[in-house]
């Protein structure tokens, strides 16, 4: 069967807009997509991907820190 198709003329601020509006899981599909549209060639190990995805698991639930946050306790370490 072959696959219908739409061409849309979207500016590039209302694209912007519309993936503000997205939710998360939404916003990874993009990330997803646009990845493996921009970087084709590159291959992932199981491992890496692996990683990846525990990275995200880990951003999403709220475990990390802020590039301030970890500077201000190095300083505190350091005093």
């Amino acid at each position: 069967m072959a696959e219908n198709t739409v061409k849309v003329d979207i500016s590039f601020q209302s694209l912007l807009a519309a993936i503000s509006s997205l939710g998360i899981a939404e916003r990874y599909k993009i990330w997803e997509f646009l990845e493996a549209e921009l970087f084709p060639n590159e291959e992932d190990s199981p491992e890496d991907i692996a990683e990846i995805q525990a990275a995200r698991a880990d951003y999403e639930a709220g475990d990390y820190t802020t590039f301030d946050r970890y500077i201000a306790q190095r300083a505190n370490k350091s005093a």
